[in-house]
Parts: C-alpha cells; structure tokens; sequence
C-alpha cells in the first residue's frame, strides 16, 4: 500500500499567520495546486480522503480532476490540529457544491485536543485506511500542516517528541509505503515533503 500525505496549497490564513482559520486558496495557492495535480496525473489513486476545510477540498479537486472516477470521502478526523473546537469545516451544501461525487459521512468537531489526542486521532485514521482499503492500493491523504506530521507518525508507529514536528511546505507530498517481505509487514518512508512539482 502507498499512502501520499499532502498539505493544501497556500492560503490567505497561511500569510497573515492564521494558519488555522477557514481561509481560502491565494491565487499562488491556486498555481501550486494546478501543479500538484499534474504531479499527478500518471499515478494510479484507488481513493483520496479529504479534510472539510476548503483549502483541502480545492486541493483535493485539482488532483482528482485527472482521476474523475476516484472515490473522494470527505472526513472531519482530517482537520488541522488547532482548529475552533466547535468547527467541522464547510457546510455539507458547501463541500457537495465543491465535490458533488464526494461521499460525506457524519461530522464531529474536534473539541479541544493535546499532543496525545491528535495522535491518537491520526493513529485510528492511518488504521482506517488500513482496514477500507485493499493492501495493494494507492490512497491520497489530503489535509494540513500540523496535523500531516501526526498522521506520519502513525503511519510509522512513531513516538511523538515535544517541539518536533515533519516540515510540510505547501503542497508539500510524503509518501509512505507498506509492503510485505518474508511474511513481515514493513513500513518505508519513501520521502517527506517533496515539493519538486513546484520547480
């Protein structure tokens, strides 16, 4: 299995240092993922998960528009670390205005989480994907900075360490592999925060 963990693409709250409100795509973010989605373009995806912020979602669309039949499922244990406790993005309106060949399960906020609780919120997501998903597939994790370094480290079955977190540049792309050598699962980070599609 090839799990892609990737951050949205710039956005307004990425400049003004509100990285954690509901802001849009700048029109540099908007470049960054038309690039992102060529990136693309010749990767088989079995199927791409999505946070519900619209940073995500835009994300999200630009890689599937290559890929029309992908299932996307837009799920709420993707939103960033530090959002409004109460918020679990955009209105179902919103996201099928945006995604309308999304499936949108129910919702929760996050309520108010540590270090520990986001872990173990990236740890059931990585075991989710795990348990949907053939062992052969390819699956896209689209969702944010902070929180991208909690699903790395799940889906290494990392430790976590105080004031260190993976680097995730926008649209930056990690790439981690599961595969079975000798009747042993194995993990593999096969690279972390690749960006080459932006040169």
């Amino acid at each position: 299995m090839f799990i892609y963990i990737i951050r949205h693409g710039e956005t307004y709250g990425n400049l003004n240092g509100d990285g954690f409100a509901e802001t849009d795509l700048t029109p540099r973010g908007r470049q960054q993922i038309a690039f992102l989605g060529k990136r693309f373009l010749n990767t088989p995806i079995d199927k791409i998960y999505v946070s519900p912020l619209i940073r995500a979602l835009k994300t999200a669309n630009a890689i599937r528009s290559f890929h029309p039949g992908t299932p996307m499922e837009i799920d709420s244990a993707l939103l960033e670390k530090g959002t409004a406790p109460d918020y679990c993005g955009l209105s179902d309106e919103e996201i099928l205005a945006l995604c309308p060949f999304a499936t949108l399960p129910p919702r929760k906020p996050l309520g108010v989480e540590d270090d520990t609780i986001a872990l173990n919120r990236a740890k059931a997501f990585i075991e989710k994907i795990k348990a949907e998903n053939s062992f052969d597939d390819t699956i896209l994790v689209v969702a944010h900075g902070t929180f991208n370094s909690y699903l790395v480290l799940a889906a290494l079955d990392f430790p976590f360490k105080e004031n260190f977190n993976f680097s995730h540049l926008n649209t930056g792309v990690t790439l981690v592999q599961y595969l079975e050598e000798d009747g042993v699962t194995k993990m593999k980070l096969k690279y972390l925060n690749d960006t080459s599609h932006l040169v």
